[in-house]
């Protein structure tokens, strides 16, 4: 096992002679201040501690008869809460292997694998279809007469419905969200039409 000398060399760089010298003057400084009924504290050790014990009776521990014990004093190291806990062993320091498992453990995947009772829905979920709203009611397809191919009828200033050719629905100002009535296709915006594209 190494000395304090040599450790202290090792770590330090300082010279035998130096270190010892430190050494045997922290002796006499400890034993100095225990004989003036100080205490020392060592930073990162410990507190050392004078006892005084009076004169006393008692019995001889040997032949067990009645003895005087002379008054001593006695000296106590109280070791610090960090070097106490320096110095406790490495609970991992004695395993050199790792024990085997009785039997193999099985991890589940992850994530976890859904319940087939839930439905997972797409995202970003599918937008309805667009719904075509009118700007104003309009009358049932079968209350209105059958119309020629090529004429649409529309809803007049008078709220009166006239027949007006393809050519002319642009003169009746009709844009492609005006609503149109033709026999084959009911009520339609213009716009919705294939037959007026480019037309109005």
């Amino acid at each position: 096992m190494i000395s304090l000398v040599d450790h202290v060399k090792i770590s330090t760089g300082f010279s035998e002679g130096t270190i010892a010298t430190v050494i045997d003057s922290l002796v006499v400084f400890i034993a100095k201040s225990l004989r003036a009924g100080e205490s020392v504290k060592l930073e990162g050790l410990g507190t050392f501690k004078i006892i005084d014990k009076p004169e006393r009776e008692g019995r001889n521990p040997r032949s067990g008869e009645p003895t005087i014990f002379k008054a001593a004093r006695r000296t106590k190291l109280v070791l610090s809460k960090n070097f106490l806990a320096s110095i406790q062993p490495d609970p991992l320091a004695d395993i050199t292997s790792v024990p085997e498992l009785s039997a193999p453990v099985t991890i589940p995947p992850f994530p976890p694998e859904m319940p087939a009772s839930v439905t997972v829905l797409p995202f970003p979920p599918e937008m309805p279809v667009p719904v075509t709203v009118l700007p104003f009611p309009m009358p049932h397809p079968q209350s209105l007469p059958q119309n020629k191919p090529g004429v649409w009828k529309i809803k007049a200033p008078d709220d009166s419905f006239i027949e007006v050719p393809s050519g002319e629905l642009s003169d009746w100002g009709v844009t492609k969200t005006t609503p149109v009535f033709s026999s084959p296709t009911g009520w339609q915006l213009a716009g919705k039409v294939p037959e007026l594209a480019g037309i109005v």
